[in-house]
């Protein structure tokens, strides 16, 4: 019985420690990382970067760099499942306006469509943009000066 108690024991020490948070050592605050070490770099090919962008500016630029990729994948991302949703024909039910329904502007081609998008609501589309710009640089340590993306 003991040898039994003590092998459940142990494994389920070992089962919750597989959803532990992993423990990163940070030595400081400062940006340090080259291309070789970051997260996407395959063997036996190494990183890809075939414009050689990552040799541009200092380290502070290629963690911009880093950021603004992930921040355009994401939103291509969005923009890819909402065209499918879209062209599934699922529709937000209502009126976008007095005018327009959500229903017209999903038969119309993209770039119709947001021309008939009234300016007050392209404003909120830009507006909200913004804000979330806005609030994502404005935590914590910047991504650039080492923080986390």
């Amino acid at each position: 019985i003991k040898m039994k108690t003590a092998a459940l024991f142990t494994a389920l020490v070992a089962s919750a420690s597989a959803f532990a948070p992993a423990q990163q050592a940070r030595t400081s605050s400062a940006v340090s990382m080259k291309v070789e070490d970051m997260p996407g770099a395959t063997a036996p090919v190494g990183p890809f970067d075939p414009l050689g962008l990552a040799t541009l500016g200092s380290e502070s630029t290629l963690a911009w760099f880093r950021a603004a990729e992930l921040k355009h994948s994401r939103v291509a991302m969005l923009a890819t499942t909402g065209y499918l949703v879209q062209a599934a024909g699922v529709h937000f039910p209502g009126q976008l306006s007095s005018t327009v329904s959500f229903e017209s502007l999903s038969a119309m081609k993209p770039l119709d469509a947001w021309d008939a998008v009234p300016d007050g609501g392209k404003n909120q589309i830009y507006f909200t943009i913004l804000f979330a710009e806005l609030v994502s640089e404005a935590q914590g340590i910047h991504y650039t000066k080492g923080g986390d993306l």
